[in-house]
């Protein structure tokens, strides 16, 4: 990242003219003007004054910046960050980039210019260089759900791998052999871990494997839905299906159920998320719980640590998942088993 004493180098002036231009603090002549902000924008320079107010400044503020904000994930990892914020008096600012990746740096610049004191990033991972800038000048990044190779950066993350993997033994131990795995985008870095460990256990257990066995998508009904009425077209042998979260697999059960298709007797369904729907689904869906507010709770307190200096280097958490079997896998599963709060 371009300093200030680049963009002094590449005008010919000195660091104090710089500073002088940029923020407009004092008189400096038209010709030298033009050259430091030419050189601003060959460097793609961006001033560090916000991220010094930071420093400086208290407005017990904290943004959030999320994929989708109504993604049942962001409710849940911001009601944890709330939680956790409350307590110690902050509040949040949420920048939600409506599922656009090109949008993230955008909406990380918007948080910065109301002066949050951190950042809590739970996008795409296509903001690294960003992020990584901001923490080096001192403004606090914690990232949550993305494993980025960014070892500057804190971070919260689960275990995708040994996530993915309870599914896949329960799968197995059902005695479910061809599977397929409708996953979610291919950007995510979460869906490219869950597709390694897919491919890794079905070598290791030496479970068929086939060409198209992994679909990728978005993470909506319509992805789960449309990907289960081709792959029932191809006629291809499939006796359980794995799904990215259980949105996408909220489609697919949609999907079967229109097929005529019984669960899990014909086809099993396995979800990854605990969609607060899934265990009321006909059939309640088995899926692995995602502890998105714990992420959010985990989250604040990495950020408040290495706000307050009381961590000087990076966190990197990485908490567990759960697998909860329901009747979409299991038919010996009563109806409400493992769902919360409602009777037996």
């Amino acid at each position: 990242m371009p300093t200030i004493n680049d963009v002094a180098e590449r005008a010919a002036v000195s660091t104090a003219t710089v500073s002088y231009v940029i923020n407009k603090s004092r008189y400096v002549s038209d010709e030298l003007t033009a050259r430091v902000l030419k050189a601003v924008s060959d460097l793609q320079f961006r001033p560090s004054r916000v991220a010094r107010n930071l420093r400086q400044g208290k407005t017990f503020s904290l943004g959030l910046v999320l994929e989708d904000v109504t993604h049942r994930f962001a409710g849940a990892l911001f009601k944890g960050i709330e939680e956790s914020a409350t307590r110690h008096g902050y509040s949040i600012l949420i920048s939600d980039i409506h599922g656009d990746p090109k949008r993230e740096e955008a909406s990380i610049n918007l948080l910065l210019g109301q002066r949050v004191e951190g950042i809590i990033y739970a996008g795409y991972g296509q903001a690294v260089k960003l992020l990584e800038g901001l923490e080096s000048e001192g403004v606090p990044v914690v990232v949550v759900d993305k494993p980025l190779d960014s070892p500057s950066l804190s971070s919260v993350l689960i275990d995708n791998r040994a996530g993915l993997f309870s599914a896949l033994r329960h799968l197995k131990t059902m005695g479910y052999q061809d599977l397929i795995f409708i996953n979610g985008m291919a950007i995510n870095r979460n869906a490219q871990q869950r597709d390694e460990a897919f491919r890794d256990f079905l070598k290791r257990h030496g479970l068929p494997q086939v060409p198209d066995q992994v679909r990728y998508g978005n993470y909506t009904l319509q992805h789960g839905f449309q990907t289960t009425v081709k792959i029932l077209q191809e006629k291809r042998p499939c006796r359980a299906i794995v799904c990215g979260d259980d949105t996408i697999a909220f489609g697919v059960l949609a999907a079967l159920k229109a097929a005529r298709k019984k669960i899990p007797e014909d086809v099993a369904v396995v979800g990854f998320d605990n969609d607060l729907f899934a265990q009321v689904m006909d059939p309640p869906l088995s899926t692995v719980l995602y502890p998105a507010r714990e992420m959010g709770q985990v989250a604040f307190e990495v950020f408040h640590r290495r706000h307050t200096r009381k961590r000087k280097q990076p966190e990197h958490v990485v908490l567990p998942t759960k697998l909860l079997v329901r009747r979409s896998t299991d038919p010996s599963c009563r109806l409400y088993e493992n769902i919360d709060g409602i009777p037996e």
